[in-house]
């Protein structure tokens, strides 16, 4: 399975950035040869570190999860056509009190704190369109806790 954690920070949660892409780089190779049946080959989380200011909440809203079977798409910087096939993917966002807590914790809080909101996110999962029969989302959440318990995460 193809794993992913894409990232808009904030000049507060920029320093954190390293911290998160590690976590998506370390999950990313622990999940790459698991299957976990065929109608998710890419799970992607969007990681919205972006304290927002009173008037600006729409520009930076967490997008619900959203799961595309099929999709050919032309990518705006190259012009190539591009792919996207059985791809699930959502937000978790970072704000006021949740961003705080991350930017101003050392480094070993805040990937406590990524982790735990990963896990809790994976709430999502219940909600799964009726047509993805073939995505075991309980060895997968398993899969996630222990390897999170392994490197000390949570």
């Amino acid at each position: 399975m193809k794993f992913s954690i894409t990232q808009y920070t904030d000049t507060g949660s920029e320093k954190k950035a390293v911290l998160v892409q590690n976590i998506s780089d370390e999950l990313q190779n622990f999940l790459k040869n698991k299957n976990y049946g065929e109608d998710i080959e890419t799970f992607y989380i969007s990681f919205l570190g972006v304290k927002t200011k009173t008037g600006f909440e729409d520009l930076y809203k967490a997008k619900k999860p959203n799961y595309v079977d099929y999709k050919l798409i032309k990518n705006r910087f190259t012009g190539l056509m591009m792919e996207i096939v059985k791809e699930y993917g959502y937000d978790i966002k970072f704000d006021h009190e949740l961003y705080d807590e991350f930017v101003n914790s050392s480094d070993e809080e805040s990937k406590k704190l990524l982790g735990r909101e990963i896990i809790k996110s994976f709430s999502y999962l219940d909600k799964l369109p009726k047509k993805l029969k073939d995505f075991d989302k309980e060895k997968f959440k398993i899969d996630v806790e222990n390897f999170f318990k392994e490197v000390g995460i949570i």
